[in-house]
């Protein structure tokens, strides 16, 4: 080299990836379930470090594996840092899921990645084609060699959160928060009269726990105890010869109500 001539300068690798640009997952959502129900199953116990995680879970101890790490925590189904990776409560929640719980949950973990999350919103409710997607993903700085990887991926992911589907060249986005959840079991039919009717039978009382009724001139007492709706009744019923017809008429239609006779 001639004396004076500078040296190259090493060419800069920018963080985010070795072309630059913004970050964005490298595998697709539905890879991305599949390593998160091995994350959940090897990581239920505790955190375990990353060259366990990326050998047993990614099966790539080497950059492979940490691409495919990565775009787990960019989904939100990875988190901790290299001495303690483990399943994120979201990825646990998917894994557990039953089938209609699981769509809320999908586009949750879509909808975690930022680069993501601002194409979504810039087209929701609306059919565009892969251009248009590859065109707001240079746009949000994706490197020009990157944007059609990019494109595809967030495609795909799309579909697997069912919030998109396609047609032919172009995708129709849906808006967020369409999912219905699941209708919440109805309350059971309560009888507001049962425990709370005030009786006019001598000696009630609401908080009691034991009926006790008197037979002929008192020689005999039983005792019977009624819960109904969680609430307890006494009642004292003294029957003589003495007793007036239309009052022990109306007794007795007050123990058939609640099931005492």
């Amino acid at each position: 080299m001639a004396e004076g001539e500078k040296t190259p300068a090493k060419k800069r690798v920018l963080k985010g990836g070795r072309k630059g640009g913004t970050t964005f997952p490298r595998i697709n959502l539905e890879r991305a379930l599949q390593y998160a129900d091995k994350l959940v199953s090897k990581t239920h116990t505790g955190a375990l470090p990353a060259t366990t995680i990326l050998a047993g879970v990614f099966e790539n101890a080497g950059p492979g594996g940490q691409v495919r790490a990565s775009a787990l925590k960019q989904y939100g189904l990875l988190e901790g840092d290299k001495s303690a990776y483990k399943a994120s409560p979201l990825a646990q929640a998917i894994n557990a899921a039953l089938p209609e719980e699981k769509s809320a949950h999908l586009e949750k973990a879509f909808l975690t990645s930022k680069l993501f999350q601002e194409i979504f919103e810039t087209f929701q409710d609306d059919t565009v084609s892969r251009a248009k997607i590859r065109q707001r993903a240079q746009a949000l700085k994706v490197h020009p060699d990157s944007s059609e990887e990019c494109t595809g991926i967030f495609i795909e992911s799309a579909v697997t959160a069912g919030l998109g589907s396609m047609n032919g060249d172009t995708i129709t986005l849906v808006k967020a928060g369409t999912v219905v959840a699941p209708p919440a079991a109805e309350d059971e039919e309560i009888d507001d009269n049962n425990g709370s009717e005030e009786l006019d039978v001598a000696g009630t009382d609401q908080a009691g726990a034991a009926l006790s009724v008197k037979t002929g001139d008192g020689a005999q007492e039983q005792e019977k105890t009624l819960t109904a709706n969680k609430s307890v009744v006494t009642v004292n019923l003294t029957v003589d010869s003495s007793s007036d017809p239309d009052k022990l008429e109306k007794q007795l239609k007050l123990l058939k109500q609640f099931g005492l006779v």
